[in-house]
């Protein structure tokens, strides 16, 4: 039988209601791609406490530039520290590194200045500092201050050591000149040295101006002299006075051969400008002064100088009883040549022989008063001062000769003029006075008694009759003479102002003998006053 049908065969074919759900997938799958790509990295930051962040708010900046935001916070596994959890841009996801820092930016007031004020606004916000390249890290512990240096500023770092520490904290600032160029970024305890270490970082470009033989020293607080000019008071800014400072110079040298310090050196923190001075002097010569008045306001450190030129200081001040039964005080010297001349450096030979030659000549140390306020002394070496002398060997010192200070010469003077007023007979002086009166008193009375001036009166009137002139006169004369009669009574007015005024004159000279000894012990107590307590 022939089977006419066609014959029909089932083709699969996918239908299109397919097309719906593969395209949303595709689109979904695009979409998720696309979200990965925008979605930044997800960090941890640990710190100590979060006052101010919170979630969906805080943000995360890098040079005042959005770059995350804040997802969650949470307490730690030891519940001592808080975990705040930060989903970051991620464009700045290759800055993120192992050496990444954060802090929590709030208003702060520190010694060094104020800062996070802006927060007072804006709120509360963690800054980003990407640090130098490392390993990826998602977990990080938060800073509890700010850096002193970010990793975007130029500059170069160094190490100052110090014995102490001083006024110094991170923040304080590095000065040359009195213009601020860097700050000091952290310190530290050294045990094994007995030391500090001081980081310090210097701004381009003045890091070009730190060679190998910069010196550096403390600036904080105030420096006060007491001078001929006044009080001068030395300090670098109000910053440094607060939160202390440091300052730095390079010694002059011929050009080319300061060599530029790398960066990590270390340097040593002198005190003051006046240690740097002393550290940098390598020669120092003693010398012997034997002094037999009063030193007192001779200290350790005094200068010593020679025509007004600082030539050294005095290294030592006391009393030895073994050189001789004199009692004298002996002051040693040393005399730094460098202080003239830093190029010269003499030997002792050929000092001891210019010394000889300047002190047959005259020269004699003495002392002078340094400040009147505070009796401080200095040693000066007076060029042809007295007769020609020559020097003397005491141990193993040379001795140079000395005169008294001003004070000493003022205050004997002052005592050989007390003394010669002291040696006037004032009482013999005064008794020949009275006997004086006495006896022009006796002479007034007999001529009162022998009635010269009426047997006078009555002569004239005989001679010439009455004569109003010539009577007057004589009557005038007669009270002169009553006057000085009374005056000169011993129960008189003169007679007791006399005896009180040669009274006062003995006490006058007794007060100008106390005023001697008293600046002769104490050459200040005219300004300051004496001290009670060391009486």
């Amino acid at each position: 039988m022939n089977d006419n049908r066609p014959l029909m065969t089932r083709v699969r074919s996918l239908s299109p209601v397919w097309f719906v759900p593969l395209v949303a997938l595709l689109i979904a799958g695009w979409l998720a791609f696309r979200a990965w790509q925008e979605t930044g990295p997800q960090i941890v930051v640990v710190f100590d406490d979060t006052a101010g962040v919170s979630v969906g708010k805080t943000l995360v900046r890098y040079r005042d530039v959005v770059v995350g935001e804040v997802t969650d916070i949470r307490l730690s596994d030891g519940f001592d520290k808080v975990s705040v959890y930060i989903e970051m841009d991620p464009h700045v996801g290759g800055l993120i590194s192992e050496n990444t820092r954060f802090w929590v930016v709030a208003p702060r007031i520190t010694l060094g200045g104020v800062s996070g004020l802006e927060t007072l606004l804006s709120g509360v916000h963690i800054e980003m500092d990407p640090g130098e390249k490392g390993k990826r890290q998602s977990k990080f512990a938060g800073l509890d201050e700010p850096p002193a240096v970010r990793s975007y500023e130029v500059g170069t770092q160094y190490i100052l050591r110090s014995e102490k520490l001083g006024a110094l904290a991170i923040g304080s600032p590095v000065y040359h000149r009195q213009i601020r160029v860097g700050e000091v970024t952290r310190y530290k305890l050294l045990p094994e040295a007995n030391q500090v270490e001081i980081r310090i970082f210097i701004e381009s470009p003045y890091d070009e101006l730190i060679r190998i033989n910069t010196t550096f020293w403390n600036v904080g607080g105030i420096g006060v002299e007491l001078g001929t000019n006044g009080i001068e008071a030395k300090m670098e800014s109000l910053v440094s006075v607060i939160a202390g400072g440091l300052a730095f110079s390079t010694p002059p040298s011929p050009e080319g051969t300061q060599q530029l310090a790398a960066a990590g050196r270390q340097f040593y923190l002198f005190d003051s400008q006046e240690a740097v001075i002393e550290g940098a002097l390598s020669v120092s010569y003693p010398f012997l002064l034997r002094f037999s008045s009063s030193v007192r306001g001779l200290t350790v450190g005094a200068p010593v100088e020679f025509r007004g030129i600082q030539v050294g200081k005095v290294e030592h001040v006391g009393l030895d009883y073994a050189i001789d039964l004199s009692r004298k005080v002996d002051v040693i010297i040393a005399i730094q040549p460098e202080r003239v001349d830093p190029d010269r450096k003499p030997s002792m030979e050929e000092l001891t022989k210019l010394f000889a030659e300047l002190v047959s000549e005259g020269m004699e140390a003495r002392l002078k008063p340094k400040n009147v306020l505070t009796g401080a002394l200095y040693v000066d070496l007076v060029p042809e001062s007295g007769k020609g002398h020559t020097l003397a060997q005491q141990g193993e010192y040379i001795e140079l000769p000395t005169t008294d200070s001003e004070y000493a010469q003022i205050a004997r003077r002052i005592s050989d003029f007390v003394a010669k007023v002291q040696a006037l007979p004032v009482e013999k002086i005064g008794k020949n006075m009275n006997d004086s009166l006495a006896s022009l008193r006796r002479l007034i009375g007999e001529f009162n008694d022998a009635h010269i001036v009426n047997d006078v009166d009555q002569l004239v009137d005989g001679l010439r009759g009455s004569n109003d002139s010539l009577s007057s006169t004589i009557k005038g004369l007669e009270q002169t003479l009553k006057s000085i009669d009374q005056s000169v009574a011993p129960d008189s007015q003169l007679h007791y102002r006399l005896n009180e005024m040669l009274e006062d004159l003995s006490g006058a000279a007794k007060s100008v003998e106390q005023l001697t000894d008293e600046l002769t012990r104490y050459p200040n107590s005219l300004i300051v006053g004496k001290n009670e307590d060391k009486q």
